[in-house]
């Protein structure tokens, strides 16, 4: 069973408390492996959730006993907001964030007490520069998000990158949010997964609207994003067939960044008859790995393919030609 398919069951077993040993003897793995599902789920901000009980700590996501809350904290809420006034959009919307949290700790009934699927940290910045997605809408995230953890599919409106005038609406299965390099996607199989078997990558700041369906997702969406980006430098995810791709790196803090790097296949680093260090790597050549490459070009000689030789000496020239014009 794949670790998607893992973690998933972990996360059913978790609707009830739960040791890591019994955690593990459920899904046939060691301690170790749970404790590393466990940091996963707790990275996801699922609502995972850690107590002692018997002098055990034992684990849960959906408690099944009743809970309950302390409703002094419910009344000191009560009075904080009658001081807020509502004469701004913001104050308006802070008496909103209350009204919501005094209703949840006023719950009782664990049926009707479910944590959000995840809630977008503020505080958490993700910027890589000026190019970067800045202008993402939490409450977006949070219902692709909370369609992915109750496997439902969502109904989007999309633009695509090469087609700016055109929205369409499509209805997908989404199975990851990820950030790559600097851009967010949703990662989703579409109406041609049945035959291609291939996930999408859609731009999260491309999407316009949002709304889950009451459909569930196929049975069986297997997802691993290793797998998803293998053969990629950044963001393109193409079917063409990847290349052998050689490089022979005259600068040693190039040579520790291909050692610290992330591809899939992993790169090799090689010594060749003049003790001069070769990078070998399996890899699709698309358009970000060549402008990529063009920035390193005074540090690495290309040994193969020749056909990238060809193409980055095209490149060269027409920006020597833009420079001299």
């Amino acid at each position: 069973m794949a670790g998607y398919q893992k973690i998933n069951t972990v996360k059913d077993l978790l609707k009830k408390e739960m040791t890591v040993n019994q955690l593990a003897v459920a899904i046939g793995r060691g301690p170790r492996t749970i404790f590393r599902y466990l940091e996963l789920l707790r990275n996801e901000n699922c609502g995972l959730r850690s107590h002692k009980k018997e002098g055990e700590t034992v684990w849960v996501i959906q408690p099944e006993e009743q809970t309950n809350f302390n409703q002094s904290i419910v009344k000191q809420l009560e009075k904080v907001k009658k001081n807020i006034p509502e004469t701004s959009p913001a104050e308006i919307k802070n008496r909103k964030l209350l009204n919501k949290l005094i209703e949840s700790l006023q719950m009782t009934n664990p049926d009707e007490f479910k944590p959000e699927a995840i809630t977008t940290d503020r505080d958490l910045v993700l910027d890589y520069g000026p190019f970067s997605d800045n202008a993402i809408q939490d409450s977006m995230v949070n219902k692709i998000l909370d369609a992915i953890h109750k496997k439902l599919k969502l109904r989007i409106s999309y633009t695509r990158v090469h087609d700016e005038d055109r929205t369409e609406t499509l209805e997908v299965s989404p199975v990851k949010v990820i950030m790559r390099i600097d851009t967010l996607y949703l990662v989703a199989a579409d109406s041609d997964f049945g035959k291609t078997g291939v996930f999408k990558n859609f731009l999260v700041e491309n999407i316009s609207n949002v709304s889950m369906t009451n459909k569930p997702v196929e049975p069986g969406l297997v997802f691993d994003a290793a797998t998803h980006y293998k053969f990629t430098f950044g963001k393109y995810t193409t079917t063409e067939p990847p290349q052998e791709v050689s490089l022979l790196v005259k600068n040693d803090w190039l040579k520790n960044q291909f050692k610290k790097s992330h591809f899939n296949p992993v790169v090799q680093l090689r010594k060749d008859r003049n003790k001069n260090t070769v990078v070998d790597m399996k890899i699709r050549i698309t358009p970000d790995f060549k402008t990529y490459l063009l920035g390193i070009l005074p540090d690495v000689e290309i040994l193969k393919p020749a056909s990238l030789k060809a193409d980055m000496l095209k490149l060269v020239k027409e920006a020597l030609k833009s420079l001299q014009g």
